[in-house]
């Protein structure tokens, strides 16, 4: 009992400690949140400012959490600490403020996901729909409604919990046909969401916590493969947390989207890589890029262009390994895995797509995978001049522009934040091999995904304008880039540099849920 007590007077010394030493940064923080409030509450903010106070106090509160337990933990070793607390304590506020449905496609990633939490692996369509339950039918209806052409619903303007009813609805079990569920994604990408959803059934809970709940669970998947990934990594673990944290990676995590799986699983890849690239000389087996191979696999079935990540293995110097035939086994895990994302394309993910309200879209927009094949070999020289062409796609891509994301406004500050990081983070010198193979693939996975959506989005003969691809895509590969473009080599100040990214990371998050609240409520 008595070394219980101990303990606790320790931790509580330690944390008043750290709070007084970080003072500066905590109070800075402070600052910029009454800023943000100033920049962003509307008239009808402060007329009823109640929850609006709360919130704050509670962005407050968990910023300057989240600032002293960094200044008290900034060892490399603990440094994943501090990413699942800025992903859990603002993801969580996200979670529960976001408007119904406002993610992409987010009302059809709750269809699928209700449909994994009755163990349905395969979601089975019959009569031109997939059966889920009348609660999902409540809750969708909750988002704004607008009729577009392909989509039951496809604006979410103010559709938040203090808009309608769904905080008081029962859960309704009762049989209710959807046209779409994402068919196309392997299952286990849905098993947070699920899971969030089977408590809320379980414990029967009103109608809103299906939502919040599946995306708390989403959320929670997201923190735990971000911060085995900061943890994993030997290098680049700041910038780990800050790509992690951007507010749109942030924003699709704490939703009922894959992209918390995708984005997750793809920052333990690029961990991994980077792990087994600076193992000791003659320390790596066959087992290595074995295990790295099925994580490309796991990623590579719910986003067909990431199984270009296995192509990482042919960075790892060759000296790494115990025998230089284990580096060359990548060769055969790099045929194989693309031998089978050809199959799961043509086969369950074809399958998929067609099983849904895409298939009349492609109709109607004279989509056709065969004949955009035959009409490229038919035209090369076009074909190669839009390829090239596509780099002129870079300028809106990096905006991180996004159908009804309110922080739209703030992006160009946080592009310049980004990029600083990418440019002058400080980085020991690296060889002309990773430097230049990284940029290799970073533009290939680029490319890579306007070509597919060519095939598989566009109308047939539009080689000029690629449809469908949308800057969330690429989001995971900003993890590389301060290795590939830094040109900053002391690493003197590293500590303090370190110290003031995570203080503005935070501060960007703040500045994201107080930019929601005025935006929506």
């Amino acid at each position: 009992m008595k070394n219980n007590s101990i303990l606790s007077n320790n931790i509580f010394l330690n944390f008043k400690n750290d709070f007084l030493n970080s003072r500066k940064y905590w109070v800075i923080y402070l600052l910029l949140v009454l800023f943000f409030i100033f920049t962003n509450f509307k008239l009808i903010n402060y007329l009823n400012p109640l929850f609006e106070m709360v919130i704050v106090l509670i962005i407050s509160l968990g910023g300057i959490f989240c600032i002293v337990y960094y200044y008290g933990h900034n060892d490399d070793k603990e440094l994943y600490k501090t990413a699942f607390l800025i992903i859990l304590i603002f993801g969580i506020l996200c979670s529960m403020l976001m408007p119904f449905g406002c993610a992409p496609d987010e009302y059809e990633h709750i269809v699928r996901s209700e449909i994994t939490s009755r163990g349905i692996i395969v979601p089975e369509y019959t009569n031109e729909s997939y059966s889920s339950i009348m609660a999902i039918s409540d809750l969708l209806n909750s988002f704004t409604q607008q009729r577009g052409e392909y989509y039951n619903l496809i604006s979410v303007e103010n559709a938040t919990v203090f808009t309608n009813d769904v905080d008081s609805l029962s859960i309704n079990n009762s049989e209710f046909h959807f046209h779409s569920a994402f068919a196309q994604n392997p299952f286990y990408g849905y098993l947070a969401q699920a899971l969030g959803i089977f408590i809320a059934k379980l414990l029967d809970l009103n109608l809103i916590w299906m939502l919040w709940l599946g995306r708390i669970c989403n959320l929670l998947l997201y923190a735990g493969l971000v911060s085995y990934a900061v943890k994993k990594t030997p290098i680049l673990k700041i910038p780990f947390i800050i790509v992690a944290c951007m507010p749109l990676m942030l924003y699709q995590a704490s939703s009922m989207s894959i992209d918390a799986f995708i984005n997750g699983l793809a920052l333990v890849i690029f961990a991994y890589f980077f792990y087994l690239y600076k193992s000791p000389m003659n320390s790596l087996t066959y087992k290595e890029p074995i295990i790295f191979a099925v994580l490309c696999l796991i990623l590579g079935l719910t986003k067909i262009t990431f199984f270009l990540f296995v192509f990482l293995l042919l960075l790892i110097p060759i000296v790494n390994f115990k025998k230089s035939k284990y580096y060359y086994y990548s060769f055969i895990l790099i045929v194989a895995l693309g031998a089978l994302g050809l199959i799961w394309t043509s086969t369950y993910a074809h399958v998929g797509f067609n099983n849904s309200y895409r298939s009349q879209f492609y109709i109607d927009r004279n989509v056709n995978v065969s004949a955009q094949l035959s009409y490229v070999l038919n035209h090369k020289k076009d074909f190669i001049i839009a390829v090239l062409n596509i780099p002129q796609h870079l300028d809106i891509d990096l905006m991180f522009n996004s159908r009804d994301l309110y922080f739209n406004s703030f992006n160009s500050l946080y592009l310049m934040f980004l990029g600083s990081v990418i440019l002058m983070y400080p980085i020991s010198k690296q060889t002309f091999k990773i430097r230049g193979g990284l940029l290799l693939f970073v533009v290939g996975i680029y490319i890579a995904t306007y070509v597919t959506f060519l095939f598989t989005w566009t109308p047939v003969g539009q080689l000029d304008n690629i449809g469908g691809v949308q800057q969330r895509y690429f989001l995971p590969l900003f993890t590389l880039l301060p290795l590939i473009f830094s040109f900053n080599r002391s690493l003197e100040d590293k500590k303090r540099i370190n110290s003031i990214l995570i203080l503005l990371t935070i501060c960007f998050l703040a500045l994201m849920i107080i930019s929601l609240i005025g935006f929506y409520y």
